[in-house]
Order: C-alpha cells, then sequence, then structure tokens
C-alpha cells in the first residue's frame, strides 16, 4: 500500500506470518507441507536456505513467527537468534536434541527435533497460537482444532548407512523391519538403518501405502507383487507370504495381519 508521500507502508495483517529457515531443500518444503495441513491461516511469508538471507528476510518481511533450524551455512540458527526482535517467537527445528537448553536460553517459543511429527508440530501450533497476538477467540481454535481428522504423513526419514546419513523418501521404502533397538529401512538402492522403533514409525506412515504384515515388519503396499500361501503344519491352515516387484526376499505374513489378504 502506497502513502501519500510516495512511501510504501505495510497494510493491517489479521493472521499471523512465518518465515521458514532451513538449509536442506526436502526437510523446508516438508514443514510448509505439514503448515499449511495443520495451520492453514498462518501465512508463509518466505522460505530461505542460510542465515544471512534468514537475517535479511526478517528485517524486511518482519514475521510474526520464524522456523529456524540450528544448524546453517553462513550464520548458525543462535547467531540468526540475536537479530530477531522479541515481538517475533522463534521454534528452533533441528536434528539434535542436545541443543534444546540453549534455544530456550536465546527465547525460543518452542524446540523442534527432526523428523518432526504431526503430534509434535500439533503441540507447537497450540502454543503460538496462545501467545500470538492476532490470534482468533479461544472458542475459534477450539473448533479448528476439532478438524484435525486431516493427518500428515512421513515423507522422508534421515537413515543411517555405514558412516554416512541417507535422506530417502518414505514413497521410494519396499518396507521397514525391526532390528533389535533399530528399524531396517529397505529401498531399491539398498538398506540402511533408523532409531526409531516400527510401532512409533508405524503410528506415522500414510496407511494408503504401508500395512503391518508381521510384529517386525510393514510392507510398503506399491511394492508387493504377489501374495503366496504356504503350508504351515498347523491346524489354522496355510500361512500367507508377501513377494516383493523384483526382490527374491519372502515375507512372512503372522497370522494376527493375515485378514487382510485372505481375500486376494
Amino acid at each position: 500500500m502506497r502513502s501519500v508521500d510516495g512511501a510504501y507502508c505495510r497494510e493491517p495483517r489479521l493472521m499471523p506470518s512465518a518465515l521458514i529457515v532451513e538449509d536442506e531443500p526436502l526437510l523446508r518444503a516438508e514443514l510448509v507441507d505439514q503448515l499449511h495441513a495443520l495451520w492453514p491461516e498462518l501465512q508463509i511469508a518466505g522460505q530461505v536456505e542460510n542465515g544471512i538471507d534468514a537475517v535479511a528476510s526478517i528485517d524486511m518481511l518482519k514475521p510474526d513467527i520464524v522456523f529456524l533450524d540450528i544448524q546453517m551455512p553462513g550464520l548458525n540458527g543462535m547467531e540468526v537468534a540475536r537479530h530477531i526482535p522479541e515481538s517475533c517467537q522463534v521454534v528452533f527445528v533441528t536434528a539434535y536434541a542436545d541443543y534444546a537448553l540453549a534455544a530456550f536460553d536465546a527465547g525460543a517459543s518452542d524446540y523442534l527435533v527432526k523428523p518432526v511429527t504431526t503430534s509434535r508440530l500439533l503441540q507447537t501450533i497450540r502454543r503460538l497460537k496462545s501467545r500470538t497476538a492476532a490470534s482468533p477467540p479461544p472458542a475459534v481454535w477450539e473448533q479448528l482444532f476439532e478438524q484435525e481428522s486431516v493427518p500428515v504423513y512421513l515423507k522422508w526419514i534421515k537413515a543411517s548407512s555405514g558412516n554416512s546419513v541417507r535422506l530417502v523418501m518414505v514413497s521410494e521404502v519396499l518396507y521397514f523391519q525391526s532390528n533389535e533397538k533399530y528399524t531396517r529401512v529397505v529401498t531399491d538402492n539398498g538398506d540402511s538403518l533408523i532409531r526409531l522403533p516400527l510401532k512409533s514409525l508405524l503410528d506415522q506412515l500414510d496407511p494408503q501405502l504401508f500395512t503391518q504384515i508381521h510384529r517386525s515388519a510393514v510392507v510398503n503396499l506399491q511394492a508387493i507383487d504377489r501374495i503366496e500361501r504356504i503350508e504351515s503344519g498347523v491346524r489354522s491352515g496355510p500361512g500367507l507370504e508377501v513377494i516383493l516387484k523384483g526382490r527374491t526376499e519372502r515375507l512372512t505374513v503372522s497370522e494376527g495381519f493375515a485378514k487382510q489378504f485372505r481375500q486376494m
């Protein structure tokens, strides 16, 4: 909006705005998708990938909230936080929980550890809304929370492979398999491990894409070539095995999860 003397001035903003600061494009896109789904009223004012651009964008855009990665090129998140005015809420987002105390010491409104789950992000959104001056009356937010039936599922995971860390798109995973304290992640490009129990992981997977076939195995339905019956030698009848497209391994379907395949 242009004033009488020709200078630009900002129009009043009824809804809060946010700046996303994250140097990994996939992670940045994932957070934006989650925020669009869980907080559609939030305006994403900008997205930047390094600390220097973050400082410039904060000064230019004057967002109400900054979702701020800690480890970035240029300036790290803690250094960027020194340039953020007190009126702006800061949510640190990082893969390392060790920074939590330092983040709150820096005045953070909240702290998220990657990968960010839907339930944890909802807690953060509630906290931000309660502190945002432009928030609607509580009754309105209650109605919005009642509409949280649209789930947001994992789209990527960070998995260890030897001494390296891979960014794996969940849609490319053929199956997950419990491996003692870890979960094995199997794709056409190889195997890797994540430090997340299979039970916790299952809650974050799209049930339209993944199904549990055993207490220690979850398979991508799009990766299944066929289901074969095998003689189990017990009164309950033949068992089932999953054969994947282009793979030689056969995954056992336990009796408790066989019902979903009985009519196939």
